[in-house]
């Protein structure tokens, strides 16, 4: 009981009903999540360094963002191959190894080569903790677990930039280093954590190993299309159009600082973290699809009243709602997933699923700068960014349609009676 795994499940209730596994990941999040957001600022400036023109700057965040997307199928395959406890932490020291060497570069296209590599490394993380999530956690609790996971991330998240604020002044080299050393330690408490887990350890044969045809096949069923489909929205529209035009949104349209673009983005973390528990339970008892129907509805809500009332409070308003929003899908999607592969996804399944969201994230802020572009020569200053944000919130919106398609799958077991 003196393991502080245990502990802290003890003093959290959102884990306390959890799987200690589930405890594990999520630790393991927020110290991935600690360590990128020590490291995601510097990242641009310390390439400046090196003489390069800021598009070359920019693209070190971008190869990263790239490498996740191509090694995430490799990363199903290791899944299947050696199991989502070995790919977890060797996922996690490739990052760890990889940022170390980056602190240390001494060119530009050595620190460009070494982040593509943890790109490789941490979408082997990611599959791998969802894969575990799936497997370990019974059905009426994968939304719980899913916003624990979650939680982990946003916790970190937010702590980071304000730590890494501190190491910055050091050096812009002393983020790489701090973050290698929250990656060894997530490393080493998922290789440890989970060695009593019932994970896929190995596979007998090949027969065992998926591969890209269960996804083809997986496509048919509802949930499944719906999960995915939600998932690339998702990192479309938020991670995508959101993070690229908000902050010039603030500054060009609101005639604001940019420091306030940063508040909004803090309000959305607020109004995330405040609902994130609540989604879960939700999302474990009335159902999986009303919370996603809520949280794409939501999503587009936000984007349009973003675009829609242009002022600083509707800003910050819209924000917390999308913060909401994020909680409801980060919660229900992952569950949904989970269900539709009765607790027993193959690699390349959730690799698909992984893929869709980075595929999101990564062309979503090439379609929000070209619509800004457009409507700027189109319509004029005055619908440049109502354009963006209001055919972002349909996008988001339009989730909802593949979510009405599915069936409910959470599966209400009827409480036992006494004898």
């Amino acid at each position: 009981m003196n393991n502080p795994l245990h502990l802290l499940r003890n003093r959290v209730p959102l884990l306390r009903e959890l799987p200690i596994e589930v405890t594990a990941v999520s630790m393991v999040a927020f110290c991935v999540a600690l360590g990128f957001g020590i490291v995601a600022p510097v990242i641009p400036a310390f390439a400046r360094e090196f003489g390069v023109s800021a598009l070359a700057a920019s693209s070190v965040v971008s190869v990263f963002a790239g490498m996740r997307l191509l090694g995430a199928p490799i990363a199903g395959k290791f899944v299947d191959l050696i199991g989502e406890r070995r790919t977890l932490s060797f996922g996690l020291a490739i990052v760890a190894i990889s940022s170390f060497a980056a602190g240390l570069s001494q060119n530009f296209w050595q620190l460009l080569v070494l982040r593509g590599l943890g790109g490789l490394g941490s979408v082997a993380f990611s599959i791998a903790s969802m894969a575990v999530i799936i497997r370990v956690v019974d059905p009426g609790l994968r939304g719980r677990a899913s916003s624990a996971w979650s939680g982990g991330f946003l916790l970190g998240g937010l702590a980071g930039p304000a730590v890494g604020g501190i190491f910055a002044a050091i050096s812009l080299r002393a983020p790489f280093f701090v973050y290698a050393v929250t990656l060894v330690f997530a490393s080493l408490v998922s290789w440890f954590s989970l060695r009593n887990a019932h994970l896929t350890e190995s596979v007998a044969t090949s027969d065992e190993v998926g591969t890209w045809k269960d996804v083809w096949i997986a496509r048919k069923n509802r949930a499944y299309a719906a999960a995915v489909g939600v998932n690339f929205t998702n990192g479309f529209v938020r991670m995508g159009i959101l993070n690229a035009i908000a902050p010039l949104f603030v500054v060009e349209a609101l005639g604001s600082q940019i420091s306030l673009a940063s508040t909004g983005f803090l309000f959305s973390a607020i109004g995330q973290f405040i609902f994130i528990s609540r989604a879960g339970h939700w999302a474990d008892s009335i159902g999986r699809k009303p919370v996603l129907i809520a949280g794409t509805l939501l999503s587009g809500l936000g984007m349009i009243t973003m675009g829609g009332i242009e002022n600083i409070s509707a800003y910050f308003i819209a924000m917390f709602v999308l913060g909401v929003a994020g909680a409801f899908l980060s919660s229900a999607t992952p569950a949904v997933l989970g269900d539709a592969t009765a607790g027993q996804p193959r690699g390349p399944i959730i690799s698909a699923y992984q893929m869709s969201s980075d595929l999101g994230g990564i062309f979503g802020p090439v379609f929000g700068g070209w619509l800004l572009d457009f409507a700027s020569r189109n319509y004029g200053e005055q619908y440049a960014f109502e354009v963006p944000f209001v055919i972002g919130g349909i996008l988001a919106a339009s989730a909802v349609i593949l979510v009405l398609r599915m069936k409910e799958t959470l599966i209400k077991v009827p409480p036992t009676k006494e004898v």
